[in-house]
């Protein structure tokens, strides 16, 4: 407790020193107690502090009671998310020394803002690495819009630790320079996704690939295995194929360490009551300075892990896409908070329940949201 309130007094208030009658770093724990406890708006995180004014006074003063609605609101609407970075960094370098051998997804996620009179100019993007080790957002990054990932991408990797590990990213992190500072500046392995925003390299491997596999004497130039799941009513195939003679490719040099050109085939059959409803295929293509398939497949797999797992914590437990927020700097401070939130839940394993019902068991007993909030494992050195 006493670590955490503190980092959150390092955080500079943008207000006028001689209006404040609530300290930041009060507010913002509030936040971060409210959002964990179920608050999705100013409104709730006021109600919040208003009914748990005794409790709260255990760990903060709060000589002027609690901060009204349109105080937090006020406040909410000129925080910086760059503010809170090196908070957030902090806390998340503690367990990046556990990140070698692991997956680090790198994805951006679109909040929007439907209280917004400005519609879709006001969606705000943040992208984030996500560790499938622990399930835990190691870093972030704020975007205006999805296609600014880019520039995003070389900010976010120069937060992270993480050498021996394997970054993954979609298309739009296939770009000459950011694998380049994977290897070089990260120390660290690469699987990327391929699509066309590389015409040429990627209608290049789609006639090799082709070529490859329907040519007996080309056996010997990859390696091949397939998975099966079924479940939810569907069957799902998928077929890993590594290439590794690359010297057709005569942008190689280009591209740092790459060693490979991975695809995958997706057969998917949706069934119901025994009968076939459809059936859909789908192929995609993956550069990597990897030569194990196993190695790369696992990669892939865990990349999807992140749309499941972040994405899913924060549309379903912390409902990220209903919160009517009318300013864009709001939005994304809240966004920061709730990556936060989503660590502190995934963090507490003891209970073994599920993220909603940790939210909501915050909600009804204070010792639980204590030792979620206070005592989690992310603040032990």
């Amino acid at each position: 407790m006493t670590y955490f309130i503190k980092e959150l007094r390092k955080i500079p208030d943008p207000r006028q020193s001689g209006k404040v009658k609530h300290s930041l770093a009060d507010i913002l724990l509030i936040c971060i107690l409210a959002i964990t406890a179920g608050a999705n708006s100013s409104g709730t995180i006021h109600l919040f502090a208003e009914h748990r004014l005794k409790w709260l006074q255990q760990f903060i003063e709060l000589k002027h009671g609690v901060p009204g609605r349109l105080t937090i609101e006020r406040l909410l609407k000129r925080m910086n998310a760059k503010a809170f970075k090196p908070v957030f960094e902090d806390i998340m370098k503690r367990i990046q020394g556990k990140t070698g051998g692991a997956i680090i997804a790198i994805d951006g996620k679109s909040c929007y803002t439907p209280g917004n009179q400005q519609g879709a100019a006001g969606m705000i993007t943040m992208v984030s690495a996500w560790c499938s080790l622990n399930g835990l957002v190691l870093g972030q990054v704020e975007t205006g819009e999805k296609k600014s990932e880019i520039k995003a991408i070389p900010e976010l990797l120069k937060l992270l630790d993480i050498e021996g590990a394997t970054v993954t990213m979609d298309a739009m992190g296939c770009q000459k320079e950011i694998v380049r500072q994977i290897v070089q500046k990260n120390k660290a392995n690469y699987v990327v996704a391929l699509k066309k925003n590389h015409q040429v390299f990627w209608e290049e491997a789609t006639l090799y690939a082709a070529y490859c596999l329907s040519e007996p004497l080309m056996a010997q130039e990859y390696t091949r295995f397939s998975q099966m799941e079924k479940g939810h009513g569907r069957i799902e195939k998928r077929t890993y194929t590594l290439f590794h003679d690359l010297s057709w490719f005569e942008d190689r040099h280009l591209w740092e360490g790459i060693q490979s050109l991975v695809m995958v085939e997706a057969h998917v059959t949706r069934m119901s009551g025994g009968r076939v409803l459809s059936s859909s295929c789908e192929t995609r293509f993956y550069i990597s300075n990897l030569l194990d398939l196993h190695e790369a497949a696992r990669a892939i797999r865990s990349h999807w892990g992140v749309e499941n797992s972040l994405h899913w914590v924060l549309d379903v437990v912390l409902k990220e896409d209903g919160w009517a927020t009318k300013s864009d700097r709001s939005a994304a401070f809240l966004s920061v908070l709730r990556r936060l939130t989503a660590n502190l839940l995934k963090a507490e394993t003891e209970s073994g329940l599920s993220g909603p019902k940790k939210r909501f068991l915050c909600s009804m007993d204070l010792d639980f949201l204590e030792k979620v909030v206070f005592h989690s494992p992310l603040f032990v050195k």
